[in-house]
Formats: C-alpha cells, structure tokens, sequence
C-alpha cells in the first residue's frame, strides 16, 4: 500500500479531529471526527475558512501560529484555542500544526491541522479552580481568594487618601438552627445571608465566607471610620431582618468585628484584627459591632499566655482545690464544703478563679479541670470518713452532655469508694434552663447515679419558680446580690423570705450565699434559711488547714496573719468576687441610714413589713 493511502486510512478513521488547509486557510477536507467537533459534515465544513469556525479571541493567535509553521520558521507548532460549533457552544481544543508535505507525498503547500476536544477537561480544571478560590455553599470568595483580594487592596490603597476596612461577621447563635431545625434549613439560612451581604455590598467590594457561620466583607477606598460604620450598619440592618426557613420565622443576629487598615497593614494582619474585635464582640454579648483597639491585641496575646501556661498548670498538677465552709445557721456548725479550685502559679504565686476560668471556658479547659476538681473533692471524702457532710462542686454548662459529666462523677466514685449521696454539684440557674438535650440526659443520668443537683446563683438567670419545679434538682443557693442587700425593707428582704419559705415548703436544701456580717446573719436566721456562707464563717482554705473533732466536727483554726495582710477574695467559677460590705463591713443598710438605732430593733422592724 502506498504511503499516502496508509496517511489517508489514518486520516479518516483517527480518533481525534483532523484536517487539511491550504495556503489561504481554507479547509480542504476534514475527518469525521474534526466534523464533530464543529457539529457539522465533512462536506458543509470543506471548502471554508478555518477563521469561521474560531473563537473571535484567539482568531490573532491561530494566523500566527499557521504564519510560523508556513515560513518554517518551526516544523509545527501547538497551541489552545476554541472552536465555535454550529450550535454556538465553545469547544476547547488542543490543535497541533504541521507541515503536511512531510506527511504526503504531494509537494503542495499545505498543513496538517491536528485537533484534541479538551472540553470536558477544561470543564474539570475550572471547576476545579473555582473550588480551590469559593465556597461551594454560598459561591462566596473562601480564605484563600479572600486574603489574595484583601492584600491586593492593601496594596492599592497603600498610598492613598482613603483605606481599607475589613468586616469580620459571626451569626449569633446559629448552632441551634442546625440542632433544631437541621443541617439543611442551616445552609438554607446561610445562603439567604450570604445573598443579603452580597446585595448590600458595593461591587468593587469582597464577600467571602471562610467556613461555619463566619463571613468577612472587604471594604475598598473606605475614607474614615465613620463611612466604614455606616456600612456595617447598613449589612447589619439586612443581615438581622426576619427570614423565613422551612416553614419557621427566624430573626438572625449577628456579631461583627470592624478594623481598619494602617499604612504598613499586611492582610493577614488586618484579617486578625477584625477577628480580635468579633471576639470583643460575643464578649460583650454578642448581635453587636465591636471596632478594633491595639489594646484587644494585647489582651488576647495576654490570654494566649494565661491558656498556654494553664494547659501546662493542668497536665503538671498544678491547680489546688480549696474548701469554703458551709454551716447550720442555728449552730454554726461545719455541715458542708464548697470545693474552689485556684491555681499554684510557679511566678505569680496562688491565683483566684477570675483569674482564669475565663479561659478556661474559652480554651474548653474547663472540662479537665473540671475533671481535677470532682476527683479531688472524692478524695477529700475518702481521707476523712469521719465527716458525714456533703461536698459541693460547681460545674460549667460545657461539661454537661457531650463531656459526659455523669462518666466523669462515676469515674471520680468508682476510684474513691465514696458514696454517691456524699456529692452535689452546683449548677448555674442560666445554665440549668439553658440546657440542650444532650445536657438534660446527662442531668438525669447524674439523679438517677444518686447525685444531688444545686441550682447556683439563683435569682439572676430570670426564671419562674415553675421551671425549678420542672428540673431534678434537691435545692438551691440565693445568690449574693441578695445577701448584700438584707434589711433594705425592700426587694433584698422580700426575695430573701420567699425563696427561704420555698426551699421549706419543698423540702429542698437551700443556703443562702455571701453572709459577711454579724447582722446579715441575724436577717438571714429570722428569714428562715436553714444553711449559710461566706467569709463571716470562713474562707476558703487548703484541705490540711481543716481539722476534724472525734465526732466529725469540722474546724477551721484560725491562722494568723501579718497586720497589713489583706484578705482573700474567694470567687466561684462564672460569678463576680465576694466583697465585704461597702464603707463599713459589720453595718446593715438600715444601720448605715440610722446609726442612732439599736441593730436588734431594725431587723424586728424589717421582718414586720412581711
């Protein structure tokens, strides 16, 4: 068979387009499969110029490379293009070019065009890289698109008049979409405030979301702080109006952090500004626009030190549980403790709770150390089987359900042969109403283990008295807010009286919190409150300062301190400090207001108002 038969078999049964061109660019026969491509036949294509079935772009750039293959300047050359179909859809093409007289044996002038459809490979490498630069829910710009934009107009801007300000944005509360409502109706909320942002932003502006809830918008030539709040403002009035979502009427809001860029501002930088200034945000209470200050810098590093060193402290053993009595209001007898934990710091000596609970919740450290505590307070129990009381132990609403609270109790019980009944735990009011149904099971789970369970703080989470009713609880504690203001012949004695009378009536356990005078006292002892603490019983104190009598009787010694040695300030976990009382610690209300009448006289006249 002779060679230009064989190269004209190959020519039309090859797989890929292939076709012949004169000297003027004009199709002289094309393969079935180059007729395909263009959705027409061999014939309808024959005979017509290469530039009509060309992408109108890349017309320029085929004349030149046939123009290099026909000069000789290369033998062939290769090059993307696209191709217009018949239909009008763009076809992708890997074409090569060659002289075809090396491939016949007729000495005309003409080439050989060589095409490769790459379309659907083109498709997936697009696709591909829209994938790599945007979120594939909300079609936003992601983290990595967003700081190639950010330092772009870093850099624009870095000369100019005006600034750039970016927005970093959190949807407050939006975990309980997706545990109540679902996943989908969660993307479904997304999407609508990810369309709200883009349609209240400018064009030249970025709308990117970086994962979660979390959004970042990109303000170009912003000229002050002003001009940024404002737009802020303007996102924040859609972002927060109603939306409905599977049937549900939800009224999203949003917590946002604003910072605005300086002259030598990288992107990674101005991104972790507004990041600091959304945490200030949820801090301060969130559904709220919080602007960034150097000094939010500096805090958080301050707290990246504490999380860093408390890490260490926990691993290291060295965190300490401390003992706060709590007595008989009849006796003053030691009945039971309250086990508060404080941190041995290597250079800053013993730290108090507010010191770094805080983090601790923040970091999620609040689990092991919540941990530490309930196997420390066991412990206590089991080196002193002479004493009958209870320990209280506060815990945090995060180690409830998903941490598996009731298998930490049963652990800490199991590895100290101590009783069940020997144990409460103190849970927030806030907390307890707050609980999801996780946390509820876990609560039931730690009854039915035969814990007691405490409402903490009670009289500050807003509740009704029937929603104590409707949890497992055998009693509670009258936060100090009240304490302090026992004899005010107001709110302080009236909700005094009541929960005193309530903790009676159902037979629950109730101590009233932060009684530091002789007088407060006498109020809470009329009141009828069974139970009391504070600093005028004791403060907290390490476990060896605790002395036990034959019969089981606590004691604390008195220890004796320097003249000029101030006080310990004890402080729950998620509570402000205790402070004795203002100006003058052993006077009530009524005593500050009328020193010329006896104590005695004014608590009979306070009781007599109800």
């Amino acid at each position: 068979m002779r060679t230009d038969e064989l190269f004209r078999q190959a020519f039309l049964e090859s797989p890929i387009g292939m076709a012949i061109l004169d000297d003027a660019g004009t199709y002289q026969e094309v393969n079935p499969t180059f007729a395909s491509v263009v959705g027409l036949s061999t014939e309808q294509v024959a005979g017509r110029s290469y530039e009509e079935f060309t992408h109108p772009d890349d017309r320029q750039t085929s004349r030149e490379t046939l123009a290099r293959v026909r000069s000789g300047d290369a033998p062939s050359a290769q090059i993307i293009k696209r191709y217009l179909s018949n239909e009008g859809e763009i076809v992708w093409a890997r074409v090569t070019v060659s002289d075809a007289r090396t491939a016949t044996e007729d000495p005309s002038r003409r080439l050989l065009v060589q095409v490769e459809d790459i379309t659907e490979e083109r498709r997936a490498k697009t696709l591909l890289a829209h994938r790599t630069h945007y979120d594939p829910l909300t079609g936003l710009a992601n983290r990595p698109l967003l700081l190639e934009k950010l330092a772009h107009a870093l850099r624009t801007h870095r000369e100019s008049a005006s600034t750039v300000a970016c927005v970093f944005l959190d949807i407050d509360h939006f975990k309980v979409v997706n545990d109540s409502l679902g996943h989908d109706a969660g993307d479904n909320l997304l999407k609508e405030i990810a369309r709200r942002i883009q349609d209240n932003t400018r064009a030249g502006d970025t709308v990117a979301r970086l994962g979660g809830d979390e959004f970042v918008i990109v303000l170009e030539d912003v000229p002050d702080r002003a001009a940024a709040e404002r737009a802020v403002a303007s996102v924040v009035k859609v972002v927060q109006t109603a939306v409905r979502i599977e049937g549900h009427e939800l009224v999203p809001t949003a917590s946002i952090g604003l910072a605005l860029a300086e002259r030598e501002s990288t992107a990674e930088q101005l991104l972790m500004a507004a990041d600091t200034a959304l945490s200030a945000a949820k801090r301060g209470g969130r559904a709220r626009v919080t602007t960034y200050d150097p000094r939010m810098r500096t805090d958080a590093m301050s707290k990246l030190s504490v999380e860093l060193e408390l890490r260490t402290a926990i691993k290291e053993g060295h965190l300490e549980v401390h003992y706060q009595p709590i007595v008989d209001l009849q006796t003053r007898r030691i009945v039971n403790f309250e086990a508060l934990v404080r941190w041995r710091h290597p250079s800053r000596g013993l730290l108090q709770p507010d010191t770094f609970i805080g983090v601790a919740e923040e970091a999620n450290l609040i689990v092991p150390l919540g941990a530490y505590v309930i196997r420390e307070a066991c412990h206590f129990i089991a080196w002193h089987p002479e004493f009958t009381g209870r320990i209280l132990v506060n815990v945090s609403t995060k180690q409830i359900g998903a941490a598996d609270l009731t298998g930490v109790v049963r652990s800490a019980l199991a590895e100290t042969g101590v009783d069940p009944s020997r144990v409460g735990l103190e849970i927030t009011e806030t907390g307890m109403l707050m609980a999801t149904p996780a946390a509820k099971s876990d609560i039931a789970s730690l009854t039915a283990l035969g814990i007691d369970l405490v409402i903490d703080d009670f009289g500050t989470g807003y509740s009704s008295l029937s929603s104590v009713l409707l949890n497992p609880v055998s009693g509670l504690k009258l936060a100090r807010e009240f304490t302090l203001r026992l004899g005010d012949l107001a709110t302080g004695d009236r909700i005094s009286l009541a929960m005193a009378a309530l903790t009676r009536s159902l037979q629950m356990y109730g101590v009233i919190e932060g009684i530091e005078t002789e007088v407060q006292y006498a109020i809470a002892r009329r009141h009828g409150w069974t139970y009391g603490q504070g600093f005028l019983f004791g403060h907290p104190v390490p476990a060896d300062r605790i002395r036990f009598d034959d019969d089981g009787t606590a004691r604390i010694p008195v220890e004796k301190k320097p003249v000029n040695a101030a006080p310990e300030r004890q402080r729950l976990w998620t509570e402000a400090p205790e402070s004795p009382a203002a100006s003058d610690s052993t006077a009530s209300p009524l005593q500050r207001l009328r020193p010329d009448i006896d104590e005695e006289i004014l608590i009979r006249a306070a009781e007599s108002r109800f």
